[in-house]
């Protein structure tokens, strides 16, 4: 809370001044092009700062500024959708120890008792968490490992109260566009729920005769609390369609794991 506010602070503080002082001491109207012209140089200046805070915050903040970047238009200002969108890249991900550490304080099991392999190497990394491929050990299938960053939960709270009360200052009208921010990452970062989710959406395309035929939805193996999930590996054609029957080793750095 402490650093957000840091770099947040400092940005509102200048909107309202810039705000008060063009419409109050100039009195200036929200059409006229000088208000304009104002407004567009203040967020031209302060996207990259805000871009700058996001990044060193890192977790949820990234996330919804990933979220904001694609589906934000009419939202945000277009100065700050256009700063946003390099972060759609993706984020760097964390070295294999502290996954590992992750991985067995979540399952209390280590991690030759579970994988016959494990791919160092992520096939995708975001800001909450990331992905291994892997073999288990119980039998022997090719397994996708989604694992959640601990501080991400734990932090949760404070950071959507803090990114509400931004919205309250800078967009109040943006205020439910929050409120549904909020109640889609509660969701998103329970593994427990998305494993619930994925069961109940095979459940009912089987229902219509969807799944397997058009519609591939992997299986859930195991889900540990809220940060370990582990489900079905899904190989992909050339045209990129899931095909579970097609086997792909794609190049990458594979931990074996011997039988004890």
């Amino acid at each position: 809370t402490v650093q957000f506010w840091k770099g947040m602070g400092p940005l509102v503080v200048k909107y309202k001044l810039l705000k008060f002082k063009a419409t109050k001491w100039d009195q200036l109207g929200e059409d006229d092009q000088e208000y304009k012209r104002r407004i567009t140089a203040y967020r031209e200046k302060s996207a990259p700062q805000l871009v700058d805070l996001i990044l060193s915050l890192g977790g949820i903040y990234t996330k919804i500024a990933q979220v904001m970047s694609t589906i934000g238009q009419g939202l945000l200002p277009d100065e700050y959708i256009e700063a946003l969108r390099p972060l759609q890249d993706g984020v760097p991900a964390r070295n294999f120890d502290e996954i590992s550490t992750i991985i067995e304080r979540s399952t209390k099991q280590k991690m030759g008792e579970l994988f016959v392999e494990f791919d160092e190497k992520p096939i995708g990394a975001a800001s909450i968490g990331q992905a291994h491929k892997a073999r288990l050990r119980s039998n022997g299938e090719t397994v996708v490992v989604k694992v959640q960053y601990p501080e991400v939960a734990e932090l949760f709270e404070a950071d959507l109260s803090n990114l509400e009360m931004a919205t309250r200052l800078f967009a109040p009208e943006n205020m439910e566009v929050a409120k549904a921010l909020r109640k889609r990452h509660e969701n998103e970062l329970d593994f427990e729920i998305e494993a619930m989710n994925l069961r109940q959406c095979t459940e009912d395309m089987q229902e219509y005769g969807l799944e397997p035929n058009l519609v591939r939805i992997p299986r859930v193996y195991h889900v540990y609390g809220r940060n370990i999930l582990i489900m079905e590996y899904l190989a992909r054609n050339r045209t990129g369609l899931p095909k579970p029957w097609v086997k792909r080793t794609p190049e990458s750095s594979s931990l074996s794991y011997p039988k004890e």
